[in-house]
């Protein structure tokens, strides 16, 4: 009796929601999978993989996440998805127990959602907190923006000293092109941005699975992409060597 006294209601909700039944969680993921399937035009040739049932802030409310195959019994690619499923828990109606919201990271446009919702929502206690808490949730990095967010803003750099007057004949240094020479293909790890230049500005965004060939390296862990010719750069940390 203490210690039901000793939490109010608001603390003791997220407790109450991480003890749900085996058997719900299962129900939780069979609602999120039928959801993938209806958003596709062959459902019973989904497959799925690796998907886990995380109890979100908000009571009542779960996140079923992994990876799906919704491109047909001829493909090896899985991509990934998240699955929002709320329970009602005072409805009478088995079928209409769970109501699922599901995203998958099958379009380039897709799949930085969905990598998004990942960081937000695959964890114990995700999603939106409880608006009485009057909490703000932070939008996630981009994949490949995770080095610049945690890399110190640089100071402003000095001003340069007067540059002295250089003889007729003598011999200025040209700067040296930081880029070298490289070859193989690559496969993207994840959905991940292709950029102008190392750290330069966004140009596309590649989804999981696609292959490229390699035609330079840069300082920083950069590689110059592309498929015929060189059109963007990636940061290696999105890529799997081959």
């Amino acid at each position: 009796m203490l210690l039901l006294a000793a939490c109010d209601k608001e603390r003791c909700e997220p407790a109450v929601q991480a003890s749900a039944s085996q058997d719900q969680l299962a129900d939780v993921r069979k609602a999120a999978e039928n959801s993938v399937r209806a958003s596709v035009s062959n459902p019973d040739a989904v497959q799925f993989r690796g998907a886990q049932v995380w109890p979100q802030a908000i009571k009542n409310q779960f996140a079923v996440c992994g990876q799906t195959n919704v491109y047909g019994p001829s493909s090896n690619t899985f991509v990934l998805f998240v699955a929002v499923v709320t329970r009602d828990e005072f409805g009478q109606d088995p079928a209409r127990k769970f109501t699922a919201e599901a995203r998958v990271g099958s379009t380039v446009t897709e799949a930085t959602k969905v990598y998004i919702d990942t960081v937000a929502r695959c964890f114990a206690g995700g999603g939106p907190q409880n608006q009485r808490r009057e909490t703000v949730t932070a939008v996630p990095p981009l994949p490949d923006d995770v080095k610049s967010v945690l890399t110190p803003t640089p100071p402003p750099a000095a001003a340069a000293p007067p540059t002295t007057p250089q003889p007729p004949n003598a011999v200025v240094a040209q700067p040296v092109s930081a880029a070298s020479p490289a070859s193989g293909t690559v496969v993207m790890r994840q959905a991940g941005n292709i950029r102008t230049s190392p750290q330069g500005s966004t140009i596309r965004v590649e989804p999981a699975g696609k292959e490229l060939h390699v035609f330079g390296e840069a300082p920083g862990g950069w590689l110059q992409i592309g498929e015929s010719e060189p059109d963007g750069w990636v940061h290696s940390s999105l890529v799997q060597r081959r």
